[in-house]
């Protein structure tokens, strides 16, 4: 069981994943939220795969400036005011942009997810802009989260299962699963700094 200690803070923030508001709020990592299980059960459905091949086809228009013919023939459950979402992508182990937010300034899924693929292709600045040679080798991963929230001892935490946020002096980083090799990587980054670490429940979908 992870000890949880409750804050509210905002923040705007760069990091592992470029990032817009923080919104630490009372949630606990132990309680199961019902909004992200129906996210969940949507990840095993054959809509997550058309999800992902829409992304795609945004990518591909972004990277060519030709427009993308596809259409959101999917109902995606819920998420504005209580989930995060992040886009990454990732060229085998590398990643090679992440950008989203755990509040939004969009209700329509479409118009966010538009503007979160554009923003890890061009827009995280650890990372050159994608080349559209290496689309077709780069995976689309979409997480959904939970607000993230404090913990004492990160290495309790299922890294498959949960993200992490560290804030390390003024510097902040979102860590969602898909970039996290194993806990030791969170210790590595940390190593010598004194860090506020955070974590939030997610849901994957590639």
């Amino acid at each position: 069981m992870m000890k949880i200690k409750n804050q509210y803070r905002t923040l705007y923030v760069t990091g592992a994943c470029l990032l817009g508001i923080i919104v630490f709020t009372q949630e606990s990592l132990a309680v199961d939220d019902p909004m992200l299980e129906r996210w969940s059960e949507f990840s095993r459905k054959p809509e997550c795969i058309k999800l992902i091949g829409w992304l795609r086809c945004q990518a591909r228009s972004r990277l060519t400036g030709m427009p993308c013919e596809d259409t959101l023939n999917v109902t995606t459950p819920p998420f504005f005011g209580r989930l995060g979402i992040f886009i990454t992508l990732k060229k085998g182990k590398k990643v090679r942009g992440c950008y989203g937010a755990f509040s939004h300034g969009s209700a329509d899924i479409e118009t966010l997810l538009s503007d979160y693929i554009a923003g890890a292709l061009i827009r995280d600045p650890r990372y050159k802009p994608l080349d559209v040679s290496e689309l077709a080798d780069t995976d689309i991963i979409m997480t959904i989260t939970t607000p993230p929230s404090s913990v004492h001892d990160y290495t309790s935490i299922d890294t498959h299962r949960y993200g992490i946020v560290l804030i390390c002096g003024g510097d902040t980083s979102i860590f969602v699963p898909a970039e996290i090799r194993n806990a030791s990587y969170i210790e590595k980054i940390m190593a010598g700094k004194s860090c506020q670490v955070s974590a939030f429940k997610a849901v994957t979908i590639r």
